[in-house]
């Protein structure tokens, strides 16, 4: 299971390019996400529920993210904690599938706990027509990574549907529920730099766009999240 991740600032014109090993299909939980519904405001954080352009998983995503961006102290006592017994550093059928152990998920505990609230991200066409250019086709081979299998960048695929201050992309393959992806680039178990958690816990973004295929030919799912501020559709 793999999940990498660019991120672009344009204000100060950086990119990096970040890979590793994804524990969402061996660790996920696959929680329902009508558990716990009462602790949260579902009306004001499920913000692309009635778009016609996401699946149920692609929305469940975008609510995902905005439970954890709106109290990320509460999203990583409920859904991030429980991880903990999961990673153990075991190997399962031939794959060790964590790198930092225990020690991970304690440490994005941390972060979520003292992370300061932030406003939740509304859903983009653009972005996640985006988005699903790159599930689609890269999920009918058994290529990863960001660059598409038309030789595209995650930039050039956004700015064929809009123009933006920032942006970035996530990708996670082998998870299979919304909760699970999210949980999975927010523990970041693998990549020093945390830059999955960033991205998803980022002020400057305040948009999002999902693609999720089930067609992977190597990890049987990868979900794409792409994001950006500043951002206006063409």
């Amino acid at each position: 299971m793999k999940r990498i991740l660019t991120t672009l600032f344009a204000a100060f014109l950086s990119v990096g390019f970040f890979g590793c090993l994804s524990l969402g299909s061996v660790l996920g939980g696959g929680e329902s996400n009508s558990q716990d519904a009462d602790k949260w405001d579902i009306a004001a954080l499920d913000t692309a529920r009635n778009v016609d352009y996401l699946s149920a998983i692609e929305k469940d995503v975008i609510l995902e993210m905005n439970k954890a961006r709106s109290n990320p102290a509460l999203y990583a006592e409920l859904y991030i904690l429980p991880r903990l017994k999961k990673f153990d550093g075991k190997v399962y059928n031939g794959t060790l599938v964590t790198h930092e152990g225990v020690a991970v998920v304690n440490e994005c505990v941390s972060y979520m706990k003292s992370a300061k609230p932030l406003s939740v991200l509304n859903g983009a066409k653009g972005l996640s027509l985006a988005a699903q250019q790159h599930s689609s086709t890269q999920g009918e081979t058994e290529q990863t990574g960001h660059t598409g299998v038309d030789g595209s960048s995650p930039f050039t695929r956004i700015e064929k549907y809009g123009t933006y201050r920032t942006a970035g992309e996530n990708i996670d393959y082998g998870a299979k529920s919304a909760r699970d992806i999210v949980v999975s680039l927010l523990i970041d178990d693998g990549v020093s730099s945390r830059g999955h958690r960033k991205n998803i816990m980022s002020k400057d973004f305040s948009v999002a766009g999902v693609g999720f295929s089930n067609k992977h030919k190597k990890y049987g799912s990868l979900c794409v999240i792409t994001f950006a501020g500043g951002y206006s559709e063409k």
